[in-house]
């Protein structure tokens, strides 16, 4: 079965979404791909000091992350992950994909980096060995599929992340318990 994820690097449930992708790859042999969905295109240049939502958010959060070996630390401020899902959507085709893309949720959840900062995509592309990072970042490359892929979300009635679409037809979003994937897929 394949599982398509729409995810943004700035959502913390797309972070810990990470965890629920690789029990259900080890559980099921499903096969996923990722793409992104700009959650929030109005935030401004530089960022804004929005930090958790709701209340009780980080309450909610913190066990799951925990649970789920990932990073999550309070941000400064919330930046726009424009260029990093660009820059994600540009490099999907090569083989250190993965790394980049868990690189970055966690330089964002772990390390408060700014995901808008060229300099830090840059790096944060090196790191995990994506080749020819820097002249797309620069050129802007992958931002037409970014806008693609939200306009194909919205089309499929996803209209958050991360938003979760199985086997080609049934699709919702939000961060649900193992049980109900598991139960999709073996309805499936």
């Amino acid at each position: 079965m394949h599982v398509e994820v729409f995810f943004d690097y700035l959502c913390p449930w797309s972070h810990l979404s990470q965890a629920r992708v690789d029990g259900l790859v080890r559980r099921h042999g499903i096969e996923v791909t990722w793409t992104p969905f700009e959650l929030h295109p109005e935030i401004p240049p530089g960022g804004t000091d929005r930090r958790w939502g709701k209340s009780g958010t980080e309450s909610l959060l913190r066990p799951l992350a925990e649970a789920g070996g990932l990073p999550l630390e309070r941000r400064s401020k919330v930046v726009s992950t424009r260029r990093a899902l660009a820059l994600s959507a540009w490099a999907m085709d090569q083989p250190a994909w993965p790394d980049l893309h868990r690189r970055l949720f966690a330089a964002y959840w772990g390390e408060d980096a700014d995901l808008e900062d060229p300099l830090v995509l840059s790096g944060l592309a090196t790191e995990a060995g994506v080749v020819g990072a820097t002249g797309a970042i620069d050129e802007g490359s992958g931002l037409d599929a970014v806008v693609a892929a939200k306009e194909r979300a919205l089309d499929l009635g996803i209209g958050g992340t991360p938003g979760w679409v199985f086997g080609g037809g049934q699709a919702f979003t939000g961060l649900h318990d193992d049980a109900v994937f598991d139960r999709i897929i073996n309805r499936a």
